[in-house]
């Protein structure tokens, strides 16, 4: 907890400095929202029928699509956990991660955790906002729905997390996951429901979706704020997204200890 609030004052800290570019992801997050907007605003108006769901369901569905994106990576993707990680290794740096009193892992969660909530809070609130007042995001359906599209955004950003960290095990063995990260980025982007919904895809392709963890990061919270997920839908899903959570961050910390048991630092 020490770490994280550290972090948060760092982040705090940061955006007093750097007062113009926090402005410029703000107004990124504002326009980012309303283009994805006048997208399926586009796409209706050709065939309403091409997605199946009402309009006003859709457009609040990609824009929250946004809000999560912006929140999962408020800064740099430089401080995504595999970038960090890679150029650590690259640098010869990470032997100064390996000093402090805290494992990596944990050391990653809670500087990312505190830039996710300081984006959510400084970013992607006032957008939101505005969005609800003037560009047709709807509220959710009723208090159930909107409490769980929280607990199920910060299980989103737990998994996002641990699949991240895992992917920057990676580079202990491969030193450079450029390729590698553009590959994964591609799949989660197409998998996780960010882009284009899983419903639209083929159901045999929904089949293979549903035994990834991918579709928890977007889907999962964003059919729970717009009211697509009954009740017994909530409770299954946010069970689905805490098992995939601790799997995978037990995954994470096994790689870890794994690479650190047979990692050798050089230098002089």
């Amino acid at each position: 907890m020490k770490i994280f609030l550290a972090s948060l004052r760092m982040e705090k800290r940061s955006t007093g400095i750097y007062r113009v570019d926090f402005l410029l992801k703000v107004m990124y997050s504002i326009i980012a929202m309303y283009g994805v907007r006048s997208l399926w605003a586009a796409l209706y108006a050709q065939d309403p029928s091409i997605v199946g769901r009402p309009l006003s369901s859709m457009i609040t569905y990609a824009m929250l699509a946004v809000a999560l994106d912006i929140i999962f990576y408020p800064s740099a993707m430089s401080t995504a956990p595999q970038n960090y990680i890679s150029q650590q290794v690259r640098s010869g740096r990470i032997d100064t991660d390996l000093l402090r009193p805290v494992d990596l892992q944990r050391q990653l969660l809670a500087r990312n955790g505190s830039a996710a909530l300081f984006g959510a809070l400084w970013l992607v609130m006032p957008a939101w906002a505005l969005g609800v007042l003037l560009m047709g995001l709807e509220l959710p359906p009723t208090l159930l729905h909107g409490t769980a599209f929280l607990v199920s955004g910060v299980l989103s950003f737990l998994i996002l997390f641990s699949l991240n960290f895992m992917l920057g095990m990676v580079c202990f063995a491969t030193t450079e996951i450029r390729q590698i990260t553009m590959a994964y980025s591609g799949i989660l982007t197409i998998l996780s429901g960010k882009l284009i919904p899983n419903w639209l895809y083929p159901e045999w392709m929904q089949a293979v979706i549903e035994i990834l963890p991918f579709r928890c990061v977007f889907e999962t919270p964003l059919n729970i704020y717009t009211g697509a997920a009954s009740r017994v839908d909530i409770v299954y899903s946010l069970l689905l997204q805490a098992a995939w959570a601790a799997v995978l961050f037990l995954l994470g910390k096994i790689m870890w200890l794994g690479v650190h048991k047979h990692l050798a630092v050089q230098g002089g």
